[in-house]
């Protein structure tokens, strides 16, 4: 008899004694996966977008591309907004003034009917479509271009933060979904 309870030789303890001569190397692959899983999690997005990561529309082709005015100027009022509240609320540290964002709203956007606020917040939205986690780490890095003290945007809408995303890159989903624009 084993310490199991049975007998020496029988079938029971010939499979056990197969099944871990078998996959003796699982616990292994499993250990080396946790640590590789360790090992990405702590950069939060691709060493390499550092460098470009600047308060300069020269350098920073999102700051350029995300400044750069919309062909409708309630559309490009709507897009502004949609950003100021993304980068409010996604990078580090940073927080949005809710009082700027609505004197903004209601100069640009307030005189609107209704037929011409869907057509600026469809083309607002469109101009985001493709918005993902790399456009959100360089605005984050801008902020202060796009929405500081002296803004090229709206002025004073997002404090500076840290310049980086609260939240850590995933590569297999790297696309945000920015919620419609409804006016307010």
């Amino acid at each position: 008899m084993n310490e199991n309870g049975w007998a020496r030789g029988s079938p029971v303890s010939a499979k056990k004694g197969l099944l871990v001569r078998k996959w003796w190397f699982v616990p292994i692959v499993l250990m080396s996966m946790a640590c590789t899983i360790g090992a990405q999690a702590a950069e939060k997005f691709p060493p390499f977008w550092r460098k470009a990561m600047t308060n300069d529309p020269n350098t920073n082709y999102f700051l350029k591309k995300y400044s750069t005015p919309l062909d409708d100027p309630a559309g490009t009022a709507v897009r502004n907004i949609m950003l100021a509240r993304v980068t409010g609320a996604a990078c580090q540290s940073s927080r949005l003034n809710k009082a700027k964002i609505k004197a903004y709203r209601d100069r640009m956007i307030g005189p609107l009917t209704p037929e011409q606020l869907k057509a600026a917040a469809f083309e607002g939205g469109s101009a985001l479509r493709r918005f993902n986690y790399q456009d959100l780490a360089y605005l984050c890095a801008g902020i202060d271009y796009q929405f500081g003290p002296k803004g090229v945007l709206i002025a004073g809408a997002v404090s500076v933060g840290e310049g980086e995303p609260k939240y850590p890159y995933d590569p297999r989903n790297p696309y945000f979904r920015l919620p419609e624009f409804t006016g307010d």
